[in-house]
């Protein structure tokens, strides 16, 4: 399956070699107006954050990863952008297994140190 005919916008392997995408319907939800508008140029440090960011589990949902990365020239204070994927399975038309990791959303952070 090619990645229009899938919506799919991109693929990049995160540090741990895992693939991940984001779709043309998952980016026109994170960007709209009532969401996150202020990410639509920064599309490029979500992928930076995927390939390059600490990783953490979310205790309630094992499926859910919450990826964190520094940026020091994000907008006004903020200093992280944070990706939200959630993992999983499919079967492709050989009966495989194969991933099915999304971008589910993103969003900027500020991050105090402590």
């Amino acid at each position: 399956m090619n990645q229009s005919a899938a919506g799919k916008r991109w693929i990049v392997e995160d540090r741990y070699g895992h693939p991940i995408y984001l779709t043309q319907e998952r980016w026109d939800h994170i960007t709209a107006d009532t969401n996150h508008p202020e990410l639509k140029s920064y599309e490029e440090y979500l992928k930076i954050t995927l390939k390059k960011g600490q990783r953490r589990q979310e205790p309630l949902n094992p499926r859910k990863y919450r990826y964190l990365h520094r940026f020091d020239d994000l907008p006004d204070d903020i200093n992280y952008m944070v990706v939200i994927v959630l993992f999983g399975f499919d079967v492709d038309e050989k009966g495989q297994t194969i991933p099915n990791n999304f971008v589910a959303t993103s969003f900027f952070k500020h991050i105090s140190k402590r």
